[in-house]
């Protein structure tokens, strides 16, 4: 049993070993994109990591109208982010942040990781624009060693509990 606000609504005539999905991974990406960015046209996204949560993630932005890119190091993940909307960017691409800022006109406004790589995550934050937001959502099992310069000019990090979707988690 789970709390009414936490639950997804489904029809009941679906079958339920495609449902699993829905009550973590895309709750998770898209409510990331929906409630906690707030993401919408003109906006600029970028997913590190393009498993369930980042591939919902990517739906959900380029569905809010944001131009999308997503980073992962499975060429068969970035294939199904590109039939979802997004530029695909290899994560072993040399100067990988910024490859982002050139495709996002000076840097993604929102990123988000679903990997918990520490090497990733200062990716994705010197691939954000000044004041950029990147949100969290994997568990860490080890401290985030925060490169210098990662956090400056008003970039900023959350964790994302289920999209914001879990009050008080």
């Amino acid at each position: 049993m789970v709390p009414a606000r936490n639950a997804v609504r489904v029809d009941a005539s679906l079958p339920l070993e495609l449902l699993g999905p829905l009550g973590c991974g895309f709750l998770t990406g898209a409510g990331a994109v929906f409630n906690s960015f707030g993401a919408g046209p003109g906006d600029t996204v970028a997913v590190f990591g393009a498993g369930a949560v980042g591939l919902a993630a990517v739906m959900a932005a380029t569905a809010a109208g944001a131009f999308t890119v997503a980073v992962d190091r499975h060429p068969e993940r970035l294939a199904q982010a590109e039939k979802f909307g997004a530029v695909p960017l290899d994560a072993a691409s040399a100067d990988l942040p910024g490859r982002v800022q050139r495709l996002t006109d000076g840097g993604a406004r929102y990123a988000l990781d679903t990997t918990g790589s520490g090497g990733l995550i200062n990716d994705a934050l010197r691939a954000l624009r000044p004041t950029g937001h990147l949100g969290l959502v994997a568990r860490l099992h080890t401290a985030l060693p925060l490169e210098p310069g990662t956090l400056d000019r008003g970039r900023r990090i959350s964790h994302i509990c289920e999209g914001t979707r879990c009050r008080g988690c």
